[in-house]
């Protein structure tokens, strides 16, 4: 996403493995570039940022970097960029999990997963379709960087489902209660 982006752009994202993975890997250079709840728990935050974002800031890229099991709770605001023209790409980290919640109960409760696995999950690109954006799909990593630019140069709201592997795990993470030297990865 960095490559794709040129490191300038406003990166806005929910919270889970792709937040980890985007404060890792995205260089940001200034103030302001990367919005996000922290580490407020807030599922579906990515979304709705960055329609305000953009709406703030109408000459940036703003991208919203988002988990499927996020953008499902506030996937209905791609009408609101539709009907407004408000021009935010969307990639979706799409595991069919509440991945971070999955890495947690695999690390270190055995495995034993409750109320993880997202299920059937919508077709991302005919959802943002029938919302009349631009829907598009990745299914293999050397597609990504160029289906992003593809997204960043389409006109309008683009909706990039990128489909990652069910169980890839974020690391390091520090366990619960635990100090930053029981740091595990």
């Amino acid at each position: 996403m960095y490559k794709a982006t040129q490191g300038d752009a406003i990166i806005t994202s929910d919270v889970g493995q792709h937040q980890m993975w985007c404060a890792q890997h995205y260089q940001f250079a200034k103030p302001r570039q990367w919005i996000n709840s922290g580490g407020l728990g807030t599922m579906g935050f990515g979304l709705p940022s960055a329609l305000g974002a953009k709406v703030a800031r109408p000459d940036d890229l703003v991208v919203c970097l988002a988990g499927d099991g996020s953008l499902i709770m506030t996937c209905q605001e791609l009408a609101t960029c539709v009907q407004h023209d408000i021009d935010v790409k969307v990639f979706i980290m799409n595991n069919g999990y509440l991945g971070m919640v999955r890495q947690w109960q695999e690390l270190f409760w055995e495995k034993r997963y409750s109320a993880v696995e997202m299920g059937p999950s919508p077709d991302w690109v005919k959802l943002a379709e029938a919302f009349g954006a631009v829907g598009m799909r990745v299914t293999h990593d050397d597609e990504v960087e160029d289906a992003m630019r593809t997204a960043i140069e389409t006109d309008g709201p683009v909706v990039l489902d990128v489909h990652v592997r069910k169980e890839e795990n974020c690391y390091p993470m520090i366990p619960a209660g635990a100090a930053a030297r029981d740091m595990v990865g």
